[in-house]
């Protein structure tokens, strides 16, 4: 039963939609920039602008104390 069910649903799929034009198909490294590489890469730049923009900034003072006295 579980064969029929697997070649039922094999046939179905195989059937093109009407006025479907598929294009030519893309090689393994397009597949990987387009779905892998080019995804990463945004979040990391979308990453960096966000820290940039809210990460905490160290002001940075010259005090006259001495290090024995002053503990930054």
């Amino acid at each position: 039963m579980i064969f029929q069910v697997i070649q039922a649903a094999t046939k179905f799929n195989m059937a093109p939609e009407d006025g479907s034009m598929p294009g030519e198909p893309l090689s393994a490294a397009q597949t990987a920039l387009y779905f892998v590489a080019a995804p990463i890469g945004i979040f990391l730049i979308i990453s960096v602008i966000v820290y940039a923009l809210t990460g905490e900034r160290k002001i940075k003072t010259e005090s006259k104390d001495s290090v024995l006295t002053h503990i930054e």
